[in-house]
C-alpha cells in the first residue's frame, strides 16, 4: 500500500530544538504522522553519521542527507552523488590559499583539512565535536559534499565566482555547505521518487534555511518556520511558529497530517 504522504523535515532550526534534540511531543507527533499513513523523512545538510542519534530517538528510518547527495529509504541506500576529484582538489587548493579548513564528507566519514577555532565553532554550533584532520581523504575515498569553514562572509562571493560548477549555502555564521551545481534537497527528492516509484504521492516539507528553499518550492505543500530566513518564508505555503514554540506540530496540524 502506498503512503498517504511523504513528509520531509529539515533538522537544525526545524525538527530539532535549540539543544539539537527532538522534543518529546514532536516524537509523539511523528508516531501519529506515521500511524496515519505518511512517511517522515529527515532532509538535511548533515551527514548520515551526524543524524544517527535522531534516527535512534524517533520512528524515522528514511532520509535525504548532505543536501540531497546521499539518500536512504526505509534503511536502504537508494542514491548517492559523487563529486569529481578534480573539483574537490581545486577547492582544497583555494581554501588552503585562504588558510581556511575544508571539511570533506561521504556517507561514513567527515574529515577536515586543518584545524581552526572557526572549525570548532561550526561544529559546536550544532552540538558536535570537530572532525578528525585528514587532508587526503579525497585521495582515498569518494566525496559527496564539502564544507568551507569561514566567518569572513566577504569571501563567499569569491568562491561563488571561482566555482560556477558548485552551489554554496551559508547555513551558519561559520560554514558554507558546498555541493555540485544543480543539486539540492529538491533534486534529492526527485531522485528518491524515481527509485521508489511514488511520483503520485503528495509531498510536504518543513524548513527554515537557505538550503531548504528549493525543497519547499518543489513539494506540493510547504511550511517555513517563524525562525527561518525571509526568503524561505516567501516561498512557503504556510509560515508556522518557531521550532522552539511548537511550530512543527502546528504546521502538521495545519495540513491535517496529524489531528
Amino acid at each position: 500500500m502506498k503512503p498517504t504522504a511523504l513528509v520531509f523535515f529539515d533538522l537544525d532550526g526545524t525538527l530539532l530544538n535549540e539543544e539539537s534534540q527532538v522534543d518529546e511531543n514532536v516524537k509523539e507527533a511523528l508516531v501519529e504522522l506515521k500511524r496515519k499513513g505518511a512517511v517522515p523523512f529527515i532532509a538535511t545538510g548533515r551527514s548520515p553519521m551526524e543524524i544517527e542519534y535522531v534516527l535512534k530517538d524517533t520512528i524515522i528510518d528514511s532520509f535525504i542527507t548532505l543536501n540531497g547527495q546521499y539518500i536512504q529509504f526505509e534503511g536502504e541506500e537508494v542514491y548517492r552523488n559523487v563529486m569529481p576529484k578534480e573539483l574537490v582538489n581545486r577547492l582544497k587548493q583555494m581554501t588552503d590559499k585562504h588558510s581556511m579548513p575544508l571539511s570533506m564528507y561521504n556517507s561514513e566519514k567527515i574529515r577536515a583539512t586543518r584545524y581552526s577555532e572557526t572549525l570548532k565553532k561550526a561544529y559546536n554550533f550544532i552540538h558536535e565535536d570537530p572532525p578528525e584532520i585528514d587532508k587526503t581523504l579525497d585521495e582515498k575515498e569518494e566525496i559527496l559534499m564539502m564544507l568551507i569553514l569561514s566567518e569572513d562572509h566577504s569571501v563567499d562571493q569569491t568562491f561563488i565566482d571561482a566555482f560556477p560548477e558548485l552551489s554554496f549555502y551559508r547555513n551558519t555564521p561559520y560554514s558554507i555547505d558546498t555541493i555540485i551545481k544543480g543539486n539540492s534537497k529538491a533534486t534529492g527528492i526527485d531522485a528518491l521518487l524515481e527509485v521508489i516509484k511514488m511520483k503520485d504521492v503528495p509531498l510536504y516539507a518543513f524548513g527554515d534555511g537557505s538550503n531548504d528553499k528549493e525543497m519547499l518550492e518543489r513539494v506540493d505543500h510547504s511550511v517555513a518556520m517563524a525562525n527561518g530566513l525571509e526568503e524561505v518564508k516567501e516561498v512557503a505555503d504556510y509560515v508556522t511558529s518557531a521550532n522552539t514554540k511548537g511550530g512543527l506540530i502546528e504546521g502538521m496540524k495545519h495540513f491535517k497530517l496529524i489531528d
